[in-house]
């Protein structure tokens, strides 16, 4: 473990921190032949060999080199559109490649396949699992089945008044589901308490033209405050479900 995370913090502060702007726009602009990939490279590399402190094996800092490198030119092949999807991609395929790693420096010590089964198959882990999946988009389906009708109601009051981001109310529901879901889990439920406040601080300050009905207003008002009340409950008894879980 204290392997694995020396190489990540070395990977951190390689591409997070040691990697000027210029560097990424070099990379992004020539590809494999940009000196920036190979100045970036040779960063990883030495904080790898730094941070590992295996002096006598600099192979392996080598190797993670390499292997970062390679992903890196995957990454400038098929990302053209700096999308999201590939830097989450990116990030999984180094944190692969960096778990291989710490597991061969340490393979004769490493824990048993059927040990790791063990920890896989308890039904706590399960059902943490299964718990934060049904939180995300399951419960976004859901919420969006049973708010349809105000939603309707609304676009009858003012059509094409909705001006809000595509998606994003769908992806800020999952993001506070997510967080409630972990604080009953952990059992800190005053942190819900701080969500909601703030959450309330945001809508307080939501404004509309002056030509938006105001019943419009004051319906679309009710309609997040059900819509927000009942994703939270789902969230809530999801958790409360796994806490119950031995």
């Amino acid at each position: 473990m204290t392997d694995f995370l020396a190489l990540l913090t070395a990977h951190i502060l390689a591409d997070f921190y040691f990697q000027p702007a210029e560097w990424v726009l070099g990379k992004r602009k020539n590809g494999w032949k940009s000196r920036s990939l190979y100045a970036h490279l040779l960063v990883v590399t030495v904080l790898s060999y730094l941070f590992l402190g295996r002096w006598a094996q600099p192979h392996v800092a080598l190797l993670i080199g390499l292997a970062h490198g390679l992903i890196d030119i995957i990454k400038l092949r098929f990302d053209t559109q700096k999308t999201t999807g590939w830097f989450i991609y990116d990030q999984l395929l180094h944190l692969v490649s960096l778990v291989a790693a710490a597991w061969l420096l340490n393979r004769a010590d490493a824990v048993s396949l059927e040990t790791v089964m063990s920890f896989v198959r308890n039904p706590r882990v399960f059902g943490a699992v299964a718990g934060v999946l049904l939180c995300l988009t399951p419960v976004s389906f859901l919420v969006g089945m049973f708010t349809r009708p105000w939603r309707a109601e609304l676009e009858r009051i003012a059509p094409g008044a909705e001006d809000n981001l595509d998606n994003a109310g769908r992806w800020i529901g999952m993001s506070e589901r997510l967080l409630i879901f972990v604080f009953v889990w952990l059992g800190q439920y005053a942190a819900i308490g701080f969500l909601i406040a703030a959450k309330s601080l945001l809508r307080y300050n939501d404004k509309h033209p002056a030509d938006i009905p105001a019943s419009y207003v004051s319906k679309k008002s009710e309609y997040v405050l059900v819509g927000t009340l009942a994703s939270y409950t789902c969230a809530i008894m999801i958790a409360l479900a796994v806490r119950l879980l031995k």
